[in-house]
């Protein structure tokens, strides 16, 4: 069964209105919460119930089912829509820029070359969400970068709303978080923090992981050389196509560490 490395339990409870598993009666059998180790100092637990592989899974095809979902290199994508992935990527947990240790927010990236997948340009692939949800050691990456803390709280106030209820990604992302910046401001600081990431761990280091997420941004206009597509993702999993993929292989042993 595939390892997973991102799970939002709060996305599979109230997005998908899936149950949670009941703690009654099963003292014996439940999974420990995760833990994420950020920055070799705290250590984070979910009060919640982790969701099992197998609810994962029930997830994944119902999604598949009845939402529609779409490959995440298709053009056209707008907020709040589902899609699939399965590519190299890299995670790393980062704070706020003007913040310290721990850190809060978990990035995975990913890219994709012109001439595949049916792309004239490269494309970025940004996954964004809250440490909390990770199910291994994180890797750390330290500050989040110049001018994006409007990234990095927009980041968080997304998992905010959804543990209060508000499953809805709005056309405007500034409708979630008001800021006096403008459209290429935002543009620009989410360009950066991929930029930086994608230099720091390129493809030769990442292991090829899949999963479903929801639309934030996507950034495909005449501005930028690269298109961009933002995320936040409802689970992370290593790709079975992986498998005896050495690079995959060495991904995971640096994260188990």
């Amino acid at each position: 069964m595939p390892d997973l490395i991102y799970v939002s339990e709060r996305k599979i409870y109230g997005r998908l209105g899936m149950q949670a598993p009941s703690q009654k009666g099963l003292q014996g059998t439940l999974k420990i919460p995760p833990i994420a180790d950020i920055s070799g100092s705290t250590t984070w637990q979910d009060s919640q119930s982790t969701a099992s592989h197998a609810l994962v899974q029930r997830a994944r095809r119902k999604i598949e089912r009845e939402l529609l979902p779409v490959d995440f290199t298709e053009f056209g994508l707008h907020p709040n829509q589902w899609i699939r992935f399965d590519l190299a990527m890299a995670q790393v947990a980062v704070h706020e820029d003007s913040g310290r240790p721990p850190e809060d927010v978990a990035l995975f990236v990913g890219s994709v070359p012109s001439g595949s997948s049916g792309q004239p340009r490269d494309m970025g692939f940004l996954l964004c969400g809250s440490v909390r949800h990770l199910r291994t050691h994180a890797i750390v990456g330290g500050r989040m970068g110049s001018d994006t803390t409007w990234l990095h709280d927009l980041i968080l106030e997304v998992e905010d709303r959804e543990e209060n209820g508000v499953n809805v990604i709005p056309e405007f992302l500034s409708e979630i978080l008001p800021t006096r910046k403008s459209q290429q401001l935002m543009e620009t600081a989410t360009q950066g923090v991929y930029g930086w990431l994608n230099r720091r761990y390129p493809p030769l280091t990442r292991g090829r992981l899949r999963g479903h997420a929801i639309v934030l941004m996507d950034i495909d206009n005449s501005s930028w050389f690269d298109r961009l597509l933002v995320a936040t993702p409802l689970y992370v999993e290593v790709s079975t196509e992986s498998t005896a993929n050495s690079n995959s292989r060495r991904f995971l042993r640096r994260r188990n560490r």
